[in-house]
C-alpha cells in the first residue's frame, strides 16, 4: 500500500475512533467519519467497506490493548493485592471510555471467535495464568488468603467491573441516575471493588 493510501486509511481510523468513543456506533454516521477525516464517504467505504467493519476493527484493537495491559499487570512483580487493584482500575477506565466494548466482545466471540482469538494469540495466556496461580499460592502459603483458582479470581473481578457498564442504560434511563452520579460511582468502585475482592479471599 502506498504512503498516501496508508495515511488516508490512518486518518479515517483515527477519525472513526474519536467519533465512536464520543457518540457510540449508532450515533456516528459514515458521513460524519468522512468529514472528520477530511475525505469522502466513498473513500471510507473504499478502505473499510462499511461502518460495521470499521467499528469492528477499532473495537478489536481496543480490546487487544486492554487485554495486553491486563496481561502486563499479571506478568509484573507487583504483589497480588496491588495486581487486583490495578486490573480493576484498567478495566473500569477502559470501559468508561468504551462502554460498548463488553457487548462487542461477547457478540464477536459468538459470531466470529477466531478473529478475537487471533487478535490476542501473541499474548502468552497460559504463562500468565501460571504466574497468577503462583502469586495466589504464595499468599496462601503466607496464610494471607484462601485458595482460589486464577480463572475464578479473574471472573470475580470482571463480573464486578463489567456488569455496571452493561447496566448503565437501566441505571440512567430507568432508575434516574444521572451521568455525573454514575461516573462518580464508577470512580469510587475502583477502590471498593478491589477491597471487596481482596476481603472475599482473605483468611
Amino acid at each position: 500500500m502506498r504512503v498516501a493510501e496508508t495515511n488516508n486509511e490512518n486518518h479515517i481510523l483515527e477519525a472513526a475512533r474519536k467519533l465512536f468513543l464520543i457518540k457510540g456506533f449508532k450515533g456516528t454516521s459514515t458521513q460524519e467519519i468522512a468529514k472528520e477525516a477530511g475525505t469522502t464517504k466513498s473513500m471510507v467505504n473504499y478502505y473499510f467497506r462499511s461502518k460495521d467493519k470499521l467499528f469492528a476493527k477499532i473495537f478489536r484493537e481496543e480490546f487487544k490493548n486492554l487485554f495486553a495491559s491486563i496481561a502486563s499487570c499479571i506478568g509484573s512483580d507487583l504483589p497480588l493485592k496491588e495486581k487486583i487493584a490495578q486490573i480493576v482500575k484498567l478495566d473500569i477506565e477502559k470501559l468508561m471510555v468504551i462502554p460498548e466494548l463488553p457487548l462487542f466482545v461477547v457478540s464477536e466471540l459468538h459470531r466470529n471467535p477466531e478473529m478475537i482469538l487471533n487478535d490476542i494469540e501473541q499474548i502468552p495466556i497460559k504463562n500468565l495464568i501460571t504466574k497468577l496461580d503462583k502469586d495466589i499460592k504464595l499468599e496462601v502459603l503466607k496464610g494471607v488468603i484462601k485458595p482460589i483458582t486464577p480463572i475464578e479470581l479473574m471472573m470475580n473481578i470482571q463480573a464486578l467491573t463489567i456488569y455496571p457498564i452493561l447496566s448503565k442504560p437501566l441505571l440512567i434511563h430507568r432508575l434516574g441516575l444521572s451521568e455525573k452520579t454514575f461516573n462518580e460511582s464508577m470512580e469510587k468502585r475502583k477502590k471498593s471493588i478491589a477491597d471487596m475482592i481482596w476481603k472475599s479471599i482473605q483468611v
